[in-house]
């Protein structure tokens, strides 16, 4: 396993906290994470936000204070995905998503791209960029997951058995941890093995906020911290705050104090 990001540098609620900013378009994202960035240490891009490349991502929000998280879910050939995530740890981006479907080579390669680009940063920054984190089974898929991964219909636990196996493929590859739903975090937790790995759950709903319709599974803030969650991503519930009588900023700290909870503080 290489260096990640230390779980012993998740030290306040709001270091815990990716705000997803999935539905907007640049201009926007701009004057959001500038409005919450007291609140929050990192963003989440996806493939949609980096045309201009990398770099142009990663550097916006960190002129707003944010590190980035470049969820561009590479899929490709192992050379592909080498060069990829050899660009986006160049252009200093903190985590960046990989698909844990694309095999063994293609993580294997992921690593070597993200490792060799890590050779020109000073030994502090190396954990600091390219934290890499293998995509199992989106949190939008439920019923439709049985027959993309060709899963037995009549196992209700294979959802969270291939979410280990990728868990699993992801260790064995070094990759530094997994985006999965908060209802196989315990199931991951449960393995030894697997402690290492970095826990990331996306689709996240606030207390009070509506369930996103194209989340079929998730959880809320607190529960998916007693479950094991290292950290979470949070879109509309905090960028379309003003939904439930809220600013941006007040439904960040509100998350923030979910997690506090979360953890016992």
């Amino acid at each position: 396993m290489s260096e990640s990001i230390p779980r012993d540098l998740l030290i306040e609620p709001k270091d815990r906290l990716i705000v997803a900013y999935d539905d907007m378009q640049w201009p926007e994202i701009n004057a959001t994470a500038a409005e919450i960035a007291e609140h929050t240490a990192m963003g989440k891009t996806n493939s949609s936000h980096v045309k201009y490349g990398a770099a142009h991502a990663v550097g916006n929000l960190k002129r707003q204070g944010l590190k980035t998280m470049l969820d561009s879910k590479y899929h490709d050939i192992p050379k592909t995905v080498e060069l990829s995530i050899y660009e986006a740890t160049e252009a200093e981006a903190s985590v960046v998503t990989v698909h844990a479907s694309g095999g063994v080579d293609m993580l294997k390669a992921a690593v070597k791209g993200r490792d060799t680009s890590r050779i020109k940063f000073i030994e502090e920054r190396k954990s600091q960029v390219g934290t890499l984190l293998g995509i199992t089974v989106l949190t939008s898929l439920e019923d439709e997951a049985y027959s993309i991964f060709g899963l037995d219909p009549e196992d209700k636990d294979a959802i969270r058995k291939k979410v280990l196996d990728f868990a699993f493929k992801a260790c064995d590859t070094g990759v530094d941890g997994i985006v999965c739903s908060a209802e196989e975090v315990d199931a991951v937790k449960s393995h030894s093995r697997l402690d290492s790995l970095l826990l990331v759950t996306p689709g996240i709903t606030p207390s009070y906020a509506e369930k996103a319709h194209d989340q079929k599974r998730t959880t809320g803030v607190k529960e998916a911290i007693e479950r094991g969650a290292d950290m979470l991503v949070v879109g509309r519930g905090i960028t379309q705050a003003e939904r439930y009588g809220l600013t941006k900023p007040e439904a960040a700290q509100a998350v923030n104090q979910e997690i506090k909870e979360g953890l016992g503080k």
